[in-house]
């Protein structure tokens, strides 16, 4: 009986630490501004990449080539999740590795537009407040590593709440936040966190994320 609970309890907490994780996809910038101005891989490829320079040539057509492959998504692409806080921990780090890679930018996707974010932004606060169904937090549009239009509400972050107020109540179509450099737009309420990619309409992914 000892054995069985002391791996009940270290399952409890392997959950508790992938939940954690998994909120820190976004609620802490290190994270998402570390990947969000570069490549996903590019990290680990650094040391390739400095002495690939000489090969300009080389390294456009390899780019032109096609877009990065993205890690592995924890359900079908299609289904938004969302990832329960109970899920397999192997699960929740494929969230967190593919919510991480949503923001970061393939070479070919357009720069950052700064005007264009930011009317875009003036345009979504009162959109959020009026899809909020409680109390919006204040400041409820930030940008998270220019990649990332954030939406903090109270209440009411499902899977099609990011593009709802973006283009129902903020009339701002995917692709004119997605020519202006913003690759998700992501809402969180009290409780969900949902990630709408611009570049793939039908990506979208949820996960736990209770707000601290």
């Amino acid at each position: 009986m000892r054995t069985v609970s002391t791996f009940t309890l270290g399952s409890a907490a392997l959950a508790l630490c992938a939940l954690q994780l998994i909120s820190a996809c976004e609620s802490r910038p290190s994270l998402q501004d570390r990947y969000a101005d570069k490549p996903a891989g590019s990290g680990t490829a650094s040391a390739a990449s400095a002495s690939a320079r000489p090969k300009a040539s080389a390294s456009a057509s390899a780019s032109a080539a096609g877009p990065r492959k993205m890690p592995p998504r924890p359900v079908p692409l299609g289904s938004s999740g969302p990832i329960q806080p109970n899920a397999p921990q192997e699960q929740q780090m494929m969230a967190i590795h593919y919510c991480i890679a949503m923001a970061s930018p393939n070479p070919s996707d357009p720069i950052f537009d700064e005007d264009a974010v930011k009317a875009m932004i003036k345009k979504l606060e009162p959109a959020v407040r009026s899809a909020d169904k409680g109390k919006t937090p204040p400041n409820p549009v930030t940008l998270k590593g220019k990649r990332v239009i954030n939406l903090e509400m109270a209440t009411g972050c499902t899977a099609r709440a990011p593009a709802n107020i973006l283009a129902a109540r903020a009339s701002i179509p995917l692709k004119q936040a997605y020519d202006a450099g913003i690759l998700v737009i992501k809402c969180h309420d009290n409780k969900w966190a949902c990630h709408q990619s611009t570049r793939m309409p039908e990506d979208v992914l949820c996960h736990a994320a209770p707000r601290r």
